[in-house]
């Protein structure tokens, strides 16, 4: 919205009134001028004039009229019926001005005023009526203009395409120039969107904004709510606020405050300090040089924003030498410790809680980042952070989100519509996870000693698509698949946390105390169809057992259905292991132990297909894992084996052990 669209409107206001004391030259009368601007005037502008009290009339070189509720009608298709409202107005202008130019215009009181300025839905504007041809185009027709005085007033600009209205409540507001070649000084107090605003500011002389050849000099001093901000430089354009040339600096206690004034919901931050270069005007501004730190983060680099177009557009690049991302929680939501989520009465573990989906805002966004180095909240060093994120008709898409961690590598693509009417929100997303090394990435997340021992390399990833408006909902019609694949793994007493002594003792992985349980190789791939999630494979071995795993997992249901078989990979004294049953609700799964499915074999677990993970998942196991990766090793079949490495095949061909089930594994 240009400045010049305000001072048209208060401008034209005040031709209508120096028309209206024209014509007392020729009717003679207040009563007379108030009739020639209700009738014939407003007939001229095609806007109804009215004018509720008295209008007085004061001759002399310097012509004062004083009106009383004066009010000027909208547009037809306009949401108000009145564009501008006044309690009082009185002016004070030169009337040989009029004719010897430049008008100089003594005061302008107004008193308990309003102002409306809005767009159609079609971008039609309510202020171009007859009176803007009186008004000053160009600065080197504006009038010189000793003080302005604002008092109760307000002015609010709305914008028909996307209805985004804004709200400028003034209380006071001051505009005093004591001649046409002294500074001009402002100040003025009131509210913005509902957030405490103050200003206060100077400027060049009336004479310097009347010469186009020399760029006007500015200078303001905002603060808005508990932050503050400071712009001072030249503008070539004054009257639109364009050709602008400023230094912008900033600081204040809460970016939340701002993103709210400016329609964008930014989340809780802490204390921030930035500086920049502002250029461009007529609706394309360009932030240069930014420099910006919040808390102990810092960012810097350039955007520009484009608010001609039917939907304001922003671009941004920028960079990051450190960013602690404790300085965003409020960006990734999580929830305080004293806050648990409640406990479901019907015993099921996935909230239903509605989200607090908010709407995007109406704006298409480009931006890039880039970070050198990203400290978790737990401490773990992110390198290397690369960041695309787009918003355009009101969809989001993060491509990419990539960072180094823990030796490994971590990528991340997903596309999010918000609610569109009836329309539930939607979600995609696409995960690449590759050698990322467990132990030092458990250690920074605040988890519990005995998750913290667990160990291993990583990898994996998968596509998911979903809808709603829940937790509950997403992982009840998500449908995609998903793999995970480690190596070397080690877990502690987790897994006695996990499943029953008895449970772990028939798979062959139970422990006692601190002992580690290694864990060679694990590939599992889930195939997910309406919140349905089967394993197409599932298997992983320790020193001495292969595990293989079938079965279901029901989100929409919140029930499980998996049975894990163990095979034997080599001779042991100990007894063979059994099958487990893990079947019920997630909350509170049952274990079941099949004693009727002993395997009688050592040799069968072995000769079995489904050992061996299908040809078409080796490549992404090579791929999560990286090369020569010990899973490629384990389940590649004998005749790919290394020259001199016995297969597990003939490893395994032994008499068969004795049964024994009265004590655990020992391995």
């Amino acid at each position: 919205m240009r400045l010049r669209v305000v001072i048209l409107v208060v401008l034209g206001v005040f031709a209508v009134l120096v028309i209206g004391a024209a014509a007392a030259l020729w009717f003679g009368g207040g009563p007379l001028v108030a009739w020639a601007i209700e009738n014939p005037v407003s007939g001229a502008m095609n806007r109804k004039i009215t004018l509720g009290g008295p209008l007085a009339l004061h001759w002399g070189r310097n012509v004062t009229i004083a009106a009383q509720d004066v009010s000027v009608a909208n547009t037809s298709w306009g949401t108000d019926p009145v564009m501008f409202s006044a309690r009082s107005l009185k002016l004070e202008f030169d009337l040989f001005s009029l004719v010897s130019g430049p008008v100089h215009v003594g005061y302008i009181e107004l008193d308990g005023w309003k102002l409306r300025l809005e767009t159609s839905k079609s971008g039609k504007p309510n202020w171009n009526f007859a009176a803007s041809a009186t008004v000053p185009s160009h600065r080197t027709q504006f009038p010189v203009l000793d003080r302005l005085t604002a008092r109760n007033g307000s002015l609010v600009y709305r914008n028909g395409e996307t209805a985004a209205t804004s709200t400028l409540d003034i209380a006071g507001l001051d505009f005093a120039a004591p001649g046409a070649t002294q500074p001009v000084k402002f100040d003025g107090k009131g509210a913005f969107q509902g957030i405490k605003l103050q200003l206060a500011g100077t400027a060049g002389p009336i004479a310097e904004l009347r010469n186009p050849s020399k760029p006007y000099p500015l200078k303001i001093e905002a603060q808005l709510g508990d932050n503050r901000a400071t712009i001072d430089g030249t503008a070539k354009n004054p009257l639109d606020f364009a050709g602008l040339d400023m230094r912008f600096s900033a600081n204040g206690p809460d970016l939340q405050t701002l993103g709210h004034a400016v329609g964008i919901p930014f989340p809780k931050f802490p204390p921030f300090r930035g500086t920049s270069e502002l250029v461009g005007g007529n609706g394309e501004w360009s932030l240069n040089a930014v420099s910006l730190r919040i808390g102990n983060s810092d960012v810097e680099g350039g955007l520009s924003i484009n608010t001609k177009v039917k939907v304001p557009s922003i671009k941004a690049k920028l960079t990051s030498s450190y960013i602690d991302l404790t300085d965003f929680k409020g960006l990734y939501g999580g929830r305080p410790e004293s806050a648990p989520p409640p406990a479901s009465p019907s015993g099921d573990v996935i909230p239903k809680e509605r989200l607090a989906v908010h709407k995007l805002p109406d704006i298409d966004a480009d931006l890039s980042f880039y970070g050198t180095r990203i400290k978790s909240p737990g401490g773990l060093p992110l390198d290397a952070v690369a960041v695309g994120l787009r918003l355009k008709g009101g969809e989001l898409t993060v491509d990419p989100l990539r960072f180094h961690a823990a030796s490994g590598d971590f990528a991340l693509q997903f596309r999010y519509n918000p609610f569109t009417h009836d329309t539930p929100p939607k979600l995609s997303a696409k995960l690449d996870v590759r050698h990322i090394h467990l132990h030092p990435l458990l250690q920074g997340m605040g988890l519990p000693s005995f998750v913290k021992a667990t160990s291993g390399i990583i990898g994996g990833g998968g596509t998911i698509e979903t809808t709603g408006a829940s937790v509950k909902d997403f992982l009840s019609r998500m449908s995609g698949n998903v793999a995970i694949f480690l190596e070397d793994g080690q877990m502690s007493d987790l897994l006695q946390t996990l499943i029953p002594i008895d449970a772990a003792k028939a798979l062959g992985v139970y422990i006692s105390g601190d002992k580690i349980v290694p864990i060679d190789c694990l590939i599992a791939r889930f195939d997910i169809d309406s919140g349905v999630a089967k394993p197409s494979t599932f298997v992983f071995n320790t020193p001495d057992t292969s595990v293989v795993g079938s079965g279901s997992i029901d989100f929409d249901k919140e029930v499980i259905d998996l049975t894990l078989k163990p095979y034997n990979r080599k001779f042991t004294l100990v007894s063979l292991r059994t099958p487990i049953e893990i079947k019920g609700k997630l909350r509170k799964p049952d274990f079941h132990i099949d004693t009727h499915s002993i395997i009688a074999r050592i040799g069968e677990s072995l000769g079995l297909g489904v050992i061996f993970p299908p040809a078409a998942l080796v490549p992404l196991v090579d791929q999560g894992l990286g090369g020569q990766n010990r899973c490629s090793k384990f389940f590649a079949p004998a005749d790919q084996q290394a020259p001199n490495q016995p297969s597990k095949e003939n490893e395994a061909q032994a008499p068969a052990p004795s049964h024994d089930d009265s004590a655990p594994q020992q391995h």
